[in-house]
């Protein structure tokens, strides 16, 4: 393995242990969303650990470019959702955040080119509005969750580093929805 696979493999496993321990965290919750986020979280890097560490499989590529793909849809709309339910505001606005990423995948289920330009508009959307909110509400984990989220999604084009952006988004939601303890 070379070390550039080793330490996308490495990321990959650490962003799933991120994962577990937020479903762990949230595990007597009764709102799905957050369950979603976690879960495709976990569920995707431990498909990327045994992508990345072990030999080329093109059967275990397209299950992981899947998940990945479900990953980027449905992690940050479903924070989203679950802040602006938490917060007091409309029902149909909120569900609407984890529902629209459906659109897109449909689109990439039949092939179509428009799935992945919807899915950066939806990304860009779900930022804004996942943003303002805390911002409005004073929910500085929330904003933590935003920035993190922003600067792997739009600034880090290496897959590792893109990984641990991610913990961080993860850990910062988590902690944005009432749940997970204080390191210090």
């Amino acid at each position: 393995m070379s070390h550039e696979k080793f330490h996308i493999a490495l990321s990959h496993a650490i962003l799933a242990g991120t994962g577990i321990y937020c479903l762990i965290q949230i595990k007597d919750q009764n709102f799905i969303c957050p369950h979603v986020t976690y879960g495709l979280i976990a569920i995707n890097n431990i498909i990327g650990v045994y992508r990345w560490a072990s030999d080329y499989n093109t059967k275990i590529l397209e299950v992981y470019r899947f998940t990945a793909y479900c990953q980027l849809l449905f992690a940050l709309p479903c924070i989203t959702t679950t802040v602006w339910l938490q917060n007091g505001y409309s029902k149909d606005w909120s569900w609407a955040w984890a529902l629209v990423p459906i659109f897109p995948l449909l689109c990439y289920l039949v092939n179509a080119d428009l799935d992945l330009p919807l899915a950066e508009l939806l990304i860009l959307f779900n930022l804004v509005g996942l943003g303002v909110v805390c911002f409005v509400k004073e929910i500085q984990y929330g904003l933590a969750a935003t920035l993190a989220y922003t600067i792997s999604h739009c600034c880090i084009r290496q897959l590792a580093l893109y990984n641990y952006g991610l913990c961080f988004f993860a850990y910062f939601a988590l902690r944005a929805i009432g749940f997970g303890h204080d390191l210090v």
